[in-house]
């Protein structure tokens, strides 16, 4: 298989309801305080989008050295279902983004996260890092977060 057709794949389950884990990827105040690829050294990201099909994103990851910028363009959504976006970066151009939102149980979901279009296997294994530390914040940072969650709640009518 070519290398910019590798799939990464990463399933994840979450103790919350799908439509709380979607809104999480939908509201730049929620996403700017998971949306960050260390685990370490976390300073929330700079997040703006306008959540349309057609709307754009962009995201600031403050690292101690830097900043980058990721930015992109929403092809899908499909309301607690489905969302689906480009995704552009200093090492990557267009590639495509796919969450697909799961209900296990009232509380449980499981989020499918599909990133296709990598020039190199290394850039595939940097992003599959940078996804599980970003995966990771958002259970630490935001569903573990009382405040963030009754935020969430709220938007998402939870």
């Amino acid at each position: 298989m070519a290398a910019d057709t590798d799939e990464l794949v990463i399933r994840r389950n979450f103790n919350c309801s799908k439509r709380i884990l979607f809104e999480a990827w939908s509201q730049p105040s929620i996403m700017a305080k998971w949306l960050f690829a260390r685990r370490e050294d976390f300073c929330e990201a700079t997040v703006n989008n306008s959540f349309t099909v057609g709307g754009s994103y962009s995201i600031i990851m403050h690292l101690p050295s830097n900043d980058v910028r990721l930015f992109g363009e929403y092809t899908d959504i499909t309301r607690y279902n489905r969302i689906a976006f480009t995704w552009s970066s200093p090492v990557i151009r267009n590639s495509l983004v796919e969450l697909a939102f799961q209900e296990l149980s009232p509380n449980r979901s499981r989020l499918t996260l599909t990133h296709t279009l990598f020039p190199s296997e290394e850039i595939r294994g940097q992003h599959n890092e940078g996804w599980q530390a970003c995966l990771d914040n958002l259970e630490l940072r935001v569903l573990s977060n009382m405040s963030a969650m009754d935020e969430l709640r709220a938007i998402a009518g939870d």
